[in-house]
C-alpha cells in the first residue's frame, strides 16, 4: 500500500474518531452491536471500530450481527462475514428469521428493513448491551432528508445518537462525517470484496431513485451533498415562508 493510500485510511479513521468524540458515542466498557448487512459501509465500520479499539486508552467490545430473513431474495455470504470478523477479533452472530415478508409480490423493502431493525433491537435488549452502531454516512442522511421532504413534506433525517426504549440502549451512527465515495475507497483498500447483491426489488426501491438524484447533484456541484448536510445545522428561519 502506498503512502497516499495509508494517509487516506488514517484520514477516514480520524473522521470517525472525531464523530465518536463529538457526539460521545462510545464509552469505556461499552458493548457495541454493529448491524452488518455485508455491504461496504457496515464492513468499513467494523474495520474502523476494531482498529480504533487497538489504539484507544479504554476498551469496548464489538459484536457484529447479521440478520438473515429467509423470505426475501437477498442473502449474503455469512461465512465471509464470520472470517472478516475473526481476523479483527470481533464476535459474529447470525440471526435467521422465517417471518413472512413478501405479500402478493408487493414491494417489501419497508417491511424487510423494519423486521431487520426489530430483530436487532430485540437482540441488543435481551443481552443488555449498551449500543447499536449502524453504517449510515453523510450521503444516507441527505438521502433521508430529501425523501422526507419529497414524500412527507417535512425537514427531517436521522440523529447521530438516539436513546431507545427509555434509555435501555443507544442507536449510534459513527460514520456520519464520511461520504459514500470515501467509504467505497476505504473498503477497497482494506481488502473488502463486494458480496453479491441479488435482491430483485432493489431497482424499484425509492431510496435507489434518490441515490440517482444525488449523483446528479454531485455533477452540479462537487460539495452539494456536504452543503445540504451542513444546511440541516444552519436553518435561517427568517428567510423561510
Amino acid at each position: 500500500m502506498n503512502k497516499a493510500d495509508k494517509r487516506f485510511i488514517e484520514r477516514i479513521r480520524t473522521k470517525v474518531s472525531r464523530a465518536i468524540s463529538d457526539y460521545k458515542l462510545i464509552q469505556a466498557n461499552d458493548t457495541v452491536v454493529v448491524g452488518v448487512s455485508g455491504g461496504k459501509d457496515s464492513m468499513a465500520l467494523l474495520d474502523i471500530l476494531a482498529n480504533r479499539r487497538i489504539s484507544f486508552p479504554f476498551n469496548y467490545e464489538i459484536i457484529a450481527v447479521h440478520i438473515q430473513l429467509t423470505d426475501v431474495p437477498y442473502h449474503t455470504d455469512a461465512e465471509y462475514l464470520r472470517a472478516f470478523c475473526k481476523s479483527r477479533n470481533i464476535k459474529f452472530d447470525l440471526i435467521v428469521d422465517n417471518q413472512k415478508i413478501i405479500q402478493n409480490n408487493q414491494q417489501p423493502c419497508f417491511y424487510c428493513a423494519w423486521n431487520r431493525r426489530k430483530l436487532l433491537f430485540e437482540y441488543t435488549a435481551e443481552h443488555q448491551y449498551q449500543k447499536i452502531a449502524l453504517g449510515h454516512h453523510k450521503d444516507d442522511a441527505v438521502e433521508t432528508l430529501l425523501m422526507n421532504m419529497i414524500q412527507h413534506g417535512e425537514i427531517s433525517a436521522f440523529p447521530v445518537k438516539l436513546a431507545m426504549f427509555d434509555g435501555k440502549f443507544e442507536l449510534i451512527r459513527p460514520l456520519i462525517y464520511t461520504t459514500n465515495k470515501e467509504l467505497e475507497r476505504y473498503s477497497q483498500l482494506i481488502g473488502y470484496k463486494p458480496l453479491p447483491y441479488d435482491c430483485e426489488f432493489a431497482a424499484t426501491n425509492r431510496r435507489e431513485q434518490i441515490k440517482s438524484l444525488l449523483k446528479q447533484m454531485y455533477q452540479i456541484h462537487p460539495d452539494a451533498v456536504s452543503n445540504i448536510f451542513k444546511s440541516m445545522q444552519d436553518i435561517d428561519r427568517k428567510h423561510l415562508p
